[in-house]
């Protein structure tokens, strides 16, 4: 399969997981891939969650 009908690995560019089926929406200015109503992600490939983990934290307030 290609790799760009992967979702790759944001710690070290890998394949993580096929995502060719997955329904993004339209391309938006905030969100060039689309998405949908997504916000934000993160992905790591199994070997990387070994190592690593994703978490989530506020957002810092602009101008703090």
């Amino acid at each position: 399969m290609a790799l760009c009908d992967y979702r790759l690995c944001d710690q070290c560019n890998g394949k993580a997981f096929y995502d060719a089926n997955l329904n993004y929406g339209e391309p938006s200015a905030s969100s060039p891939w689309g998405l949908g109503s997504l916000g934000d992600w993160a992905v790591l490939c199994e070997e990387c969650s070994k190592k690593w983990k994703c978490v989530v934290i506020p957002r810092e307030e602009a101008g703090s």
